[in-house]
């Protein structure tokens, strides 16, 4: 049977891109311990945030993908993988990731304009011209921060009931921090504006409202307040005041994320299924 030669060069050109193709998606290997192999995608995904891939830190970062390897692929010899606790805190930090990557699609095209930044520093500016010191109480419940707020109103010593009933786990329970500036509780780094905003409007001597705060129930009394600056630029907080902004904005859209899923879903709580 003769082929004619438009077949043979269809064939040809079906080979050609199916090769091209390969090589295209083929990705390169950085290196690889037994069978496992490091591609340059996987790297770019571990890269930390915040660090710039260079000629000087790629080979270290090989380096730490080689030695983790290394040490993952001995684990599994020695079936450590197969720990029950183990696969319920992997469970839970894959959940984790997945949440993670949900909320990042989710506040993606928030934005804050300029005239919002101005605002809020034209409104807050005389917070970061001081520094304050505190000390602060933090319960998990909100019904034992409000009892030791009304115990705090009647006159009882703030320290006291600090070293009490407190669980703070950055200040020694009835101690006084160091002077602190507007920004020490930056939303970047897991920090919360309201509490630093609740702060800042107290003067000397001074205790707050209770304030619910990642870390729990929190009581603040400000010690003492110092004016360390004259005057203060917009430019030097707009990056942080940004931050706020955008962290509030961030904060809305997932409180009303929350309000909409529990609403569709039937959800139960039995913190007395505990004590069983």
């Amino acid at each position: 049977m003769k082929i004619s030669k438009k077949a043979v060069m269809l064939t040809y050109i079906i080979l050609l891109s199916l090769t091209i193709e390969n090589c295209a998606n083929k990705e390169p290997v950085l290196a690889t311990v037994g069978t496992s192999k490091l591609t340059k995608k996987e790297l770019l995904v571990q890269i930390p945030s915040g660090v710039q891939l260079s000629k000087e830190n790629i080979d270290l970062l090989i380096d730490k993908w080689i030695n983790t390897e290394l040490l993952y692929q001995e684990a599994k010899r020695q079936k450590l993988d197969q720990d029950e606790t183990l696969k319920i805190q992997l469970n839970q930090l894959k959940k984790e990731l997945v949440v993670n990557k949900l909320l990042e699609k989710l506040t993606e095209n928030i934005t804050v304009s300029k005239q919002e930044v101005f605002d809020y520093f034209t409104k807050h500016k005389e917070e970061f011209l001081n520094e304050v010191k505190i000390m602060r109480i933090v319960v998990a419940d909100e019904n034992l921060a409000n009892q030791a707020l009304q115990q705090l109103r009647a006159g009882a010593d703030f320290s006291s009931i600090a070293k009490d009933i407190s669980i703070d786990r950055v200040l020694e329970k009835g101690a006084e921090s160091k002077y602190l500036a507007r920004g020490f509780g930056d939303p970047r780094v897991g920090g919360d504006p309201a509490l630093e905003e609740a702060i800042f409007a107290l003067n000397p001597g001074q205790i707050s409202e209770v304030i619910k705060t990642q870390e729990g129930y929190q009581i603040i009394k400000v010690t003492d307040k110092k004016k360390v600056k004259k005057d203060i630029a917009l430019s030097e907080v707009e990056d942080y005041i940004n931050s706020i902004i955008q962290y509030r904005k961030s904060k809305q859209v997932l409180d009303s994320i929350l309000s909409t899923l529990k609403t569709k879903t039937k959800i139960t709580q039995s913190t007395d299924a505990f004590s069983k």
